[in-house]
């Protein structure tokens, strides 16, 4: 296990933000589904996305990585396509990546594609219930042990009329998005009660569309697919990741020099749900600003009582947490207990760490309570094998009296793996 200290400072120059993780995602499957090859340009290389690209090595795609760009060369796969149903499963390891887990299950299933899914860290414990319960309703074949994983599926996932509960995640609603356009027949989706997290379900139609596939929106919770579509090779560029621009717009409000911070990469007009934090972190006086070069961020006095419902953006809690306490005013974070599901407890995890470090902050139910406006003393702290743990106590070292200790650093490897180095470059 390894340590990091972050110590108090300032921070200012420019910094380039990497691609996002959810999209990289979507078009590395995507790409491996098409008949063609694909160019996916500004890929970033985190073990979240590696497990992603192994699986769509396994899926018969080739793949050629070259710097930050990604030739694919589809499968062109579709409904019935597969011959490996004699040979028996195929063991995908999707190492503690929740989004390759649930987006690769249903497109193997639909494909015929018999395969055993393995993960380590939290990934065995995620629930998986929303396709269980699917599987029972079709009768398709598939074993678990005590319904974690290993999971294998050897039954065919059908169209038709599907309805899943939307309160545990949105990949569910992605991974089903992505299969049942390569079904024989048409197929209805409709989502039941709170849809959670609903931007991310917006970049998977944004890319499909990109990938020549079509999905008509009925309404906000029900889609309309087309069956027996095909994907279609694209070349795209990925923007970079709002989630990890939240680390250093963070940063840089906290503790930016006279110059302030330039972060650079994010898109204005992203439809990805994490851009809500510039808008919570505006809300309590933060001095945000777009230019031509990118998104400029000064030290700012951050001032009065908030309350920020973040169930459709629940990766910025963990930083948003940061940034409260460093507000002269109580913040008050809401509808976020899907974070007690993630790779650790996040809300018991930000409760014990902000706590050793010297902020005023209680969990509730569904989310934090952080009265802010006292100084962070530091100290030693523990990462919980969760990066977005590691990197929002990194931040919050850098406005403390005495610096923080991580324990378990390496932790940050799953989506951001050069964080530190990264970091201390705009550090001064």
């Amino acid at each position: 296990m390894s340590e990091k200290y972050i110590g108090p400072g300032r921070v200012g120059g420019s910094i380039v933000i990497p691609a996002s993780k959810s999209l990289c995602h979507r078009a590395i499957l995507m790409a491996s589904l098409a008949q063609g090859r694909s160019l996916i340009d500004n890929v970033y290389f985190s073990k979240d996305v590696e497990a992603t690209l192994q699986v769509a090595r396994i899926l018969g795609a080739k793949v050629q990585a070259d710097g930050s760009r990604v030739l694919i060369d589809g499968c062109g796969i579709h409904a019935g396509s597969s011959q490996r149903a004699a040979s028996g499963p195929t063991l995908i390891d999707c190492s503690e990546s929740g989004s390759t887990l649930r987006f690769v299950v249903p497109i193997l299933s639909i494909a015929g594609i018999p395969a055993t899914f393995t993960g380590r860290g939290k990934l065995p414990e995620r629930p998986m219930d929303v396709y269980y319960r699917l599987f029972d309703q079709q009768g398709i074949a598939y074993q678990t042990r005590n319904g974690k994983l290993p999971l294998t599926v050897t039954g065919r996932l059908s169209s038709g009329q599907i309805c899943i509960d939307g309160s545990v995640s949105s990949q569910f609603v992605t991974g089903l998005l992505m299969a049942l356009p390569l079904a024989k027949e048409d197929s209805v989706l409709t989502i039941s009660g709170t849809f959670a997290s609903r931007p991310y379900v917006d970049l998977t139609l944004g890319m499909s569309r990109r990938f020549g596939i079509r999905i008509d929106e009925k309404d906000d919770h029900t889609f309309v697919i087309k069956g027996n579509q095909t994907y279609r090779a694209a070349n795209l560029t990925v923007e970079a990741d709002a989630s990890q621009a939240a680390f250093m717009a963070a940063a840089g409000l906290i503790a930016a020099g006279d110059q302030g911070l330039m972060i650079e990469g994010l898109d204005p007009e992203t439809r990805q749900g994490d851009l809500a934090f510039l808008k919570f972190a505006a809300s309590m006086g933060g001095h945000i600003e777009w230019t031509e070069k990118g998104l400029k961020v000064k030290r700012s006095d951050l001032r009065g009582d908030h309350v920020f419902d973040c169930e459709n953006c629940p990766d910025i809690v963990p930083i948003l947490a940061v940034l409260a306490a460093y507000d002269h005013g109580t913040v008050t974070i809401t509808h976020a207990e899907r974070l007690r599901i993630k790779e650790s407890d996040r809300l018991q995890a930000m409760t014990e760490e902000m706590t050793k470090a010297g902020a005023a902050i209680e969990q509730t139910p569904d989310g934090l309570i952080i009265k802010g406006g006292r100084p962070l003393q530091g100290g030693t702290v523990q990462a919980w094998n969760d990066h977005r743990i590691a990197m929002s106590m990194a931040v919050a070292a850098l406005g403390s009296r005495e610096g923080i200790t991580i324990r378990g650093a390496e932790c940050i490897s799953k989506s951001w793996p050069t964080f530190f180095e990264d970091l201390a470059a705009v550090t001064q």
